[in-house]
C-alpha cells in the first residue's frame, strides 16, 4: 500500500514536471515565432515613443591612435540600452559630441543617447580625437582638415567594433544591418562625412582632401584596438541624425547615399545654415555647407531627407522647445521608417504635404491675418515665433476651417507660424507673416 502511494506520488511529480517543461518549451517556441514575425521589434510604439523608463550603460574601448599634436589616445564609447529589454536585433544610433574639434567629450551626448535608448534603440556616445589648444601651433585650414579626417576614422572604427561585437556573442543585442551615425555640431559634421563621403567620390574630390585621407590610413582610417581588432568589418551606415551639422560640399551627396534628418537654426553663426566660412581665433579654417543647402540638394538628387529649420535660431540658441521636441519625435519616426520599411508595422510613406491647401491672407497684414485650411477638416495646433525663434503664443486643439491670428500688441516685423496637425501622417507647415 505504501509502495503504491509512493509510486503514485512519484508519477504525479514526473507528470507535473513534464508539464512545466512542455510549457517552457512551448513558450520558447512561441517567443521565437513572434520574434521571427516581428523583426527588429517593429510593432507598436518602439523606436518612436519612450516606452522604457530606465537605461543601462557600460563603457568599452574601441580603438587607439595618435592625435594631431602627436599624443597617444585610447578611444572609448558609452553604450546605452533600455533596461529590461531582451531583444537582440536592435538598431544602433552612434552620437558624437560637439565643440569645434577643440573641446568637448562624449558625456555631452548622454541625454541624446538616453532618449534614443528609452525608445528601444541601442545608442552609443563615442570619443574622437580633437585638437588640444596650443596657441603656438594652431592648425591652418589643411591642419583642421586633418583633424576632421581623424574624427571620421575614429567614428568608422566604432562602427566596425560594434559589428564585430555581433560575432563575439552580440553582448549589446544589436542588428548590424541598422547602424546610424549622428552628432551635435562638430560631431554632426563628422557623422555626415562618415556617411556621405566614400571611395566612390574620389573623382570629385580635390587632391588636398585625397592626401589628407591617405595620410590617415585611407578610406577606412587607421584607428583600431590591437587587442580586439575589428579591421575588415564594414563601416557602412544606414542613415544620419544631424544636430547643427554640415558637409564641406553639397555635391558630395550622391543619389545612392543614405537618408539623413537635420535640425538647424537659420541664423547659425558657428556652423553655417547655408554656405559659409568657419573661423577659429580669427583664422580661416575653410568652408562648410549647412542644412539649408544640403537638404534642397538631396531633394534634387533623390536622397530621402528631412529638415527642421529654426527661424532666427543660432547655434542651438534661440531654439523654442517645440523645435527640440519636434526633432526628437521626427528623428525616431525617420529612423523607424528605415529599420521597419520591409518589416511591417509602419507606414513607409512620407508624411502628407498639405502646404498647397494652406493660405494666409492678408500678408503683409496690419491687425490680423486669416489662415485658411481649405476644408482639410483636421485638428491642429498653431505656434507663433518671433524672428529670434522665441515662442510668442500658441493655440492648441483648433479645428476651424479658418483661424484668425490677431496682432494684438506685437511690434511690426516678421513672424513665423508653425502648424502641427493631430494626425501625425500630415507634415507640419511653416509660414512667414509680416505685420506692418
Amino acid at each position: 500500500m505504501i509502495y503504491s502511494l509512493i509510486q503514485s506520488f512519484t508519477n504525479s511529480v514526473i507528470i507535473f514536471n513534464m508539464k512545466k517543461i512542455y510549457l517552457a518549451l512551448s513558450f520558447l517556441i512561441l517567443s521565437n515565432i513572434i520574434i521571427a514575425q516581428n523583426p527588429n521589434g517593429c510593432n507598436g510604439l518602439r523606436y518612436t515613443d519612450e516606452i522604457f523608463t530606465d537605461v543601462d550603460s557600460m563603457t568599452v574601448k574601441f580603438g587607439e591612435n595618435y592625435t594631431f599634436g602627436g599624443d597617444f589616445q585610447e578611444l572609448y564609447m558609452d553604450i546605452y540600452q533600455p533596461a529590461g529589454d531582451t531583444r537582440t536585433d536592435r538598431p544602433v544610433v552612434i552620437m558624437a559630441f560637439g565643440g569645434a574639434y577643440i573641446q568637448g567629450n562624449r558625456a555631452q551626448v548622454k541625454s541624446f543617447c538616453e532618449q534614443f535608448a528609452r525608445k528601444g534603440y541601442v545608442s552609443v556616445g563615442i570619443d574622437y580625437r580633437i585638437y588640444s589648444i596650443d596657441i603656438a601651433n594652431i592648425p591652418d585650414s589643411l591642419g583642421m582638415l586633418d583633424i576632421i579626417v581623424k574624427s571620421i576614422a575614429d567614428m568608422k572604427a566604432s562602427i566596425r567594433a560594434l559589428r564585430k561585437s555581433v560575432d563575439d556573442g552580440n553582448p549589446y543585442g544589436i542588428d548590424p544591418d541598422f547602424i546610424f551615425t549622428g552628432g551635435l555640431s562638430a560631431g554632426a559634421v563628422t557623422a555626415l562625412h562618415t556617411a556621405q563621403l566614400g571611395a566612390d567620390d574620389t573623382d570629385i574630390l580635390p587632391q588636398y582632401i585625397i592626401d589628407a585621407i591617405n595620410a590617415n590610413g585611407g578610406w577606412e582610417g587607421d584607428t583600431d584596438d590591437p587587442n580586439n581588432s575589428a579591421v575588415g568589418y564594414s563601416s557602412d551606415v544606414q542613415g544620419v541624425v544631424s544636430y547643427l551639422g554640415a558637409l564641406h560640399r553639397r555635391n558630395w551627396i550622391d543619389s545612392d547615399d543614405v537618408p539623413f534628418i537635420s535640425i538647424h537654426g537659420t541664423a547659425d553663426d558657428v556652423v553655417p545654415y547655408g554656405h559659409g566660412t568657419v573661423t577659429l581665433f580669427t583664422l580661416d579654417l575653410g568652408t562648410l555647407e549647412g542644412s539649408g543647402v544640403l537638404h534642397p540638394y538631396a531633394d534634387q538628387v533623390g536622397v530621402t531627407n528631412q529638415l527642421i529649420s529654426v527661424p532666427g535660431g543660432g547655434h542651438g540658441t534661440n531654439f523654442a522647445q517645440i523645435y527640440w521636441d519636434s526633432m526628437a519625435v521626427d528623428s525616431g519616426r525617420f529612423l523607424k521608417k528605415i529599420v521597419c520599411g520591409t518589416g511591417g508595422g509602419v507606414n513607409v510613406d512620407e508624411p502628407e504635404d498639405v502646404n498647397q491647401y494652406i493660405t494666409i491672407a492678408p500678408n503683409p497684414a496690419n491687425e490680423q491675418t486669416i489662415i485658411g485650411f481649405n476644408n482639410l477638416n483636421k485638428k491642429y495646433n498653431i505656434f507663433l515665433y518671433n524672428n529670434f525663434g522665441q515662442l510668442i503664443s500658441y493655440f492648441n486643439d483648433q479645428n476651424n476651417n479658418e483661424f484668425r491670428l490677431h496682432r494684438n500688441q506685437l511690434p511690426a516685423g516678421v513672424y513665423f507660424i508653425q502648424i502641427d496637425f493631430e494626425d501625425t501622417n500630415i507634415a507640419p507647415v511653416s509660414r512667414r507673416v509680416l505685420f506692418r
